[in-house]
Formats: C-alpha cells, sequence, structure tokens
C-alpha cells in the first residue's frame, strides 16, 4: 500500500451522527435518530447536516444560511456543548464523543422549541426590545444630517469586542440562570446593553441601567462563566456584565437594589473576614421583613436538617487576613482608578 492511499483511508471514516427529532404536530415526544456517513478529514458538522439532508433524510429540520460563521443561524448543541456547525469540524469532536464515533446533536437550551434542531428566537429579541438594544442618538434633532457623529478610536475600544456578537445564542442556552429562570434578561442582551450603554452617542443610558437593575437583571448573574467559555466569538461577556454592575454602583449607589446591597454586603465580608457571614447576609441583602417572609420556609428546613451556616461570632477570619486586607484596599483602588480612567 502506498504512503498516498494510507493517507487518504486515515483522513476518511464512518461517523454516525445521532440527531435530535421532534416535530410537535405529529411526535408525543422528542427521539433520536442516528444516520451513519463516510466522512472526510476537512468536513465541517454542518456539510455532514446538508449531506444527510440532500441524500439519507430531508425531514431533517435545521436553521442555516452564510455556513461561514457570520450570521449565527446554525447554532446548536454539539457533543453538549453549544457551537456553531458550521465553523466545528467533525474530526475534532470524535475524541469528544462519549460514545465511540457518535457524534450527538441537539437544539440550543432556554429557547423553545419550534422543530428537530431550530429553536424559537423570538423571546431572545423580545429580551432586546425591553432593554432598548439600540442606540438612540443624544445629538438634537435639528443637527441630524448636517455634520457626522464622531466616535473616537478610544471610545470606540471600549466596545469593540461586543460588536463581534453575531446573535448565535450560544451564551443563551449554556447561562445556567436561564435553565431556572427564563424571564432572566440573559447574557446576549446584558452584552447589547453593554455595547449602548458605552457608546458616547446613546441618550438611554440612565433608562436602559434602571430597566437592567430591576428582577430577573444584571445583578441575577451567578458568574459561572459558562457564557464566555462558550462564545463562538472569544467575546469577554463576564466583562461588560461586571461593566454593567459597576457602572449601576457608580451612578445609582450601594442602595439601590437588593443586587447592589449584596454586592456591598458580599464586600464587606470579605474584606473583614475573607470569608461571607452567610447567615445574615439574607437579612443585609433584602431587609428583615422580605427575608422572613420569604426565607423562613426554607431556614426552619435547614434547621431541621441541621444545614445552618454558623452564626456571625462564630464566623472565625480566615488566615493571613492583615496581608490580605492589604492586598485588598490595593485591588480596590486600581478598580477605582481603572473605572475613572474609562470613564474619561
Amino acid at each position: 500500500m502506498t504512503v498516498t492511499s494510507e493517507q487518504h483511508i486515515e483522513g476518511k471514516r464512518d461517523v454516525t451522527f445521532r440527531v435530535f427529532r421532534l416535530n410537535p404536530q405529529v411526535d408525543s415526544k422528542p427521539y433520536f435518530d442516528d444516520y451513519t456517513i463516510p466522512v472526510e478529514r476537512g468536513i465541517t458538522v454542518l456539510r455532514a447536516l446538508n449531506y444527510i439532508k440532500e441524500n439519507i433524510d430531508a425531514s431533517v429540520s435545521y436553521r442555516v444560511f452564510c455556513q461561514a460563521g457570520i450570521c449565527g443561524s446554525c447554532g446548536m448543541r454539539i457533543n453538549g456543548i453549544s457551537k456553531l456547525a458550521c465553523t466545528t469540524q467533525v474530526w475534532d469532536e470524535l475524541p469528544k464523543c462519549r460514545e465511540a464515533g457518535i457524534i450527538k446533536i441537539e437544539p440550543l437550551r432556554n429557547l423553545p422549541l419550534l422543530k428537530d434542531l431550530i429553536v424559537d428566537m423570538d423571546p431572545l429579541v423580545g429580551k432586546m426590545k425591553h432593554y432598548r438594544n439600540w442606540v438612540e442618538s443624544s445629538m438634537p434633532e435639528p443637527e441630524m444630517g448636517k455634520k457626522e457623529f464622531l466616535v473616537s478610536e478610544e471610545e470606540f475600544s471600549r466596545y469593540d469586542k461586543a460588536t463581534d456578537c453575531i446573535l448565535c445564542a450560544s451564551c443563551v442556552s449554556e447561562c445556567s440562570i436561564l435553565r431556572a429562570n427564563k424571564e432572566y434578561v440573559s447574557p446576549a442582551v446584558l452584552l447589547k446593553s453593554y455595547r449602548m450603554n458605552v457608546d458616547t452617542r446613546d441618550s438611554l443610558h440612565d433608562v436602559r441601567l434602571a430597566e437592567l437593575v430591576q428582577d430577573h437583571g444584571v445583578w441575577d448573574c451567578t458568574h459561572c462563566y459558562r457564557c464566555q467559555e462558550t462564545c463562538v466569538k472569544n467575546i469577554p461577556i463576564m466583562e461588560a456584565i461586571h461593566g454593567i454592575r459597576e457602572d449601576a454602583i457608580e451612578c445609582r449607589g450601594l442602595k439601590d437594589s437588593a443586587g447592589a446591597k449584596h454586592a456591598e454586603a458580599f464586600m464587606s465580608d470579605i474584606e473583614k473576614k475573607g470569608k461571607l457571614v452567610e447567615a445574615t447576609l439574607p437579612f443585609r441583602t433584602n431587609g428583615v421583613a422580605w427575608t422572613v417572609k420569604n426565607l423562613l420556609p426554607m431556614a426552619v428546613k435547614m434547621i431541621m436538617k441541621r444545614r445552618t451556616p454558623p452564626p456571625p461570632p462564630l464566623v472565625k477570619s480566615s488566615k493571613g487576613m492583615k496581608q490580605f486586607r492589604e492586598e485588598f484596599r490595593e485591588m480596590t483602588e486600581h478598580v477605582k482608578d481603572d473605572h475613572k480612567t474609562h470613564n474619561k
């Protein structure tokens, strides 16, 4: 056998694609179909799906448009992770398969399913409308059309990376909060909101920020970083979320909302003891009346199971607190300086 033919065989093999199927009009529950096809090295998951649809089963449904990683249409879960089918190489996925040689394809999570791999994007678009994810020009109407609204390179650099978002909804699909609360604003909308809020041409900053700090808004993020880890454009989404929170504290104060109070209490505990005083955190965040009304039943269950956090007097400071406090204060000053620099 020649070297050329050996390389040819190594670069081609049969691969099974296990595709999620559900047509709500005829199916009572979802199921998976297996399609085994010959695949050459260099083929993307989308091209494999195209082959299946054109040669084996025309009923397989998925959304596709540019096929070049630009439009974000072909977002889907491949081997359990949300990504673009058009930029995902079959060969790269083979080592990640739970069952050898079987690539699992599922629809995005946290959005209503329409059919097979197609999800309804309307809820996400609705949230973008609710949080005003557009620039409302601050230029007086009589001045419009008479001159350009220039943006300096330094100003643009603040939201440059955020403009790479193609709304593929991979971050939405991987968001751990959305799995528990469908009303949560979502990382994609927070990223867009940040992009608009730091745009010097925009006039809706205060209105948008007031909405973002309400229930289901920016303070509900739990910092799991799943959105950033799975962003197909490598956008630092968490920096945008942190930016909105810092902006909210600076513009609206630490007593503005339960989220701001929680952040203040959190930072206070860390500075004093190097750890959280969990027993009093709900009271400092939401007040006595709210905590008693909403958390008393859970507190009783925790007491019954002996799972209550220690009372404040029993929470000892972490070791090395003197050095930690110095580093904490130094870090805090750096953050303040960075924030002032950005706002210049």
